[in-house]
C-alpha cells in the first residue's frame, strides 16, 4: 500500500488518535481514579480489555483481515457498551451494577462450564492431565457450582446486561440521563459481526457480494469498510474516555489534544464515504425510482 494511500493514512492517524486517547485515559485514572474502588477497578479492567481488542483489530487491518477484525470488533462494541452503561448509571446504581458484573454470572457460568467439562472429559483416559483439569472444573469446593435464586430472574439479569438490552438502555437514557441517541445504530454493526461469527447464511451472502463485484469498485468497498472499522475505533473509545470523565465529574487535561484527536481520522474517512457514496448513486437512484 502506498505511503500517501488514503487507508494508509487514515491508519496511521487512526492509530495516533487511538495512543493519544489512551493516555488520557491512563492520565484519567491516575487523577481521579488513585483511591480502591470497585467501579474505579472494574472501570480500568475493562479499558485494558477495550484497548486490547483495538489493537487487535488494528493489527488485522494492516494484514487486510477486513472480515476477521469486524469479528473482534464485536468484542469491543460490547466492552464498550459496558463502560458506558457503568459510567453514565446514577452513582446510587453502580454499586448494584458493579456487584452484578463480577458476582451474578460467576454460579451461571461455573455452573454451565463444569457440564460442558463432564463431556470432554469422557474422551481423555482417567488420570492425565486433561482428565484432571476437566475434572477440577466440576469440583463444587473450588466452584461456585450452586444456582442461587428462580430461573425468571437470572434470565432478567442476563438480558439486562446483553448487547441489546444495553444499547437500548443507553438509547432512552444515557449521559445525565439523556438519551444517547444514534447509539443503537451500533445494533446493526454488531449483528453484521455476530454472522460472521455464526457462518450462517447471511455471513455467505457478505462473502460472495464482496467476491462479485468488479475489480474497481471492490476496491471502493473495501476502502470504505476499513475506514468504518478505524473510524469507529477512534470515536467509540474518543466517547467512552468522555464516560470517564463524567464518572469521575472530571475533564481532560488537554481537552483541545482530545477533539484534534476525534476529529482527525473523521476528516480522512470522508473523503473514502464519500467516494462510496457516489459509486452507489446511479444503482440506488434507479431502485427509489422503482426501475430496477
Amino acid at each position: 500500500m502506498p505511503e500517501d494511500s488514503p487507508i494508509r493514512l487514515l491508519q496511521e492517524a487512526s492509530l495516533q488518535s487511538l495512543a493519544e486517547i489512551r493516555d488520557e485515559v491512563q492520565s484519567l485514572f491516575a487523577r481521579y481514579g488513585s483511591k480502591p474502588h470497585q467501579a474505579t477497578q472494574t472501570l480500568k479492567n475493562l479499558f485494558w480489555y477495550l484497548s486490547a481488542r483495538s489493537q487487535a483489530v488494528s493489527f488485522l487491518v494492516s494484514y487486510g483481515y477486513s472480515w476477521d477484525a469486524e469479528i473482534i470488533l464485536r468484542s469491543f462494541y460490547e466492552t464498550a457498551a459496558k463502560i458506558l452503561f457503568i459510567c453514565f448509571a446514577d452513582e446510587n446504581e453502580k454499586p448494584t451494577l458493579i456487584d452484578e458484573f463480577w458476582n451474578g454470572f460467576g454460579p451461571i457460568n461455573d455452573r454451565r462450564t463444569a457440564r460442558k467439562a463432564t463431556f470432554a472429559e469422557q474422551i481423555f483416559e482417567k488420570g492425565t492431565i486433561s482428565s484432571s483439569i476437566l475434572a477440577m472444573l466440576q469440583d463444587g469446593r473450588i466452584f461456585d457450582l450452586e444456582i442461587k435464586g428462580s430461573k425468571s430472574k437470572r434470565k432478567r439479569l442476563e438480558q439486562k446486561w446483553s448487547f441489546s438490552e444495553i444499547i437500548e438502555h443507553l438509547d432512552q437514557r444515557g449521559a445525565a440521563g439523556k438519551p444517547l441517541k444514534g447509539i443503537k445504530s451500533l445494533l446493526l454493526i454488531y449483528g453484521t459481526a455476530s454472522h460472521l461469527i455464526h457462518a450462517d447464511q447471511a455471513a455467505m451472502d457478505l462473502m460472495h457480494d464482496r467476491a462479485a463485484r468488479s475489480p474497481e469498485e471492490r476496491k471502493i468497498l473495501e476502502a470504505v469498510h476499513l475506514s468504518r472499522i478505524m473510524s469507529d475505533q477512534v470515536s467509540i473509545t474518543w466517547f467512552c474516555a468522555k464516560a470517564l470523565c463524567e464518572h469521575f465529574h472530571g475533564h481532560f487535561s488537554d481537552a483541545a489534544k482530545m477533539r484534534k484527536a476525534f476529529n482527525r481520522t473523521r476528516e480522512l474517512a470522508e473523503p473514502l464515504q464519500m467516494t462510496f457514496d457516489d459509486s452507489q448513486q446511479d444503482f440506488y437512484t434507479r431502485w427509489l425510482s422503482g426501475d430496477s
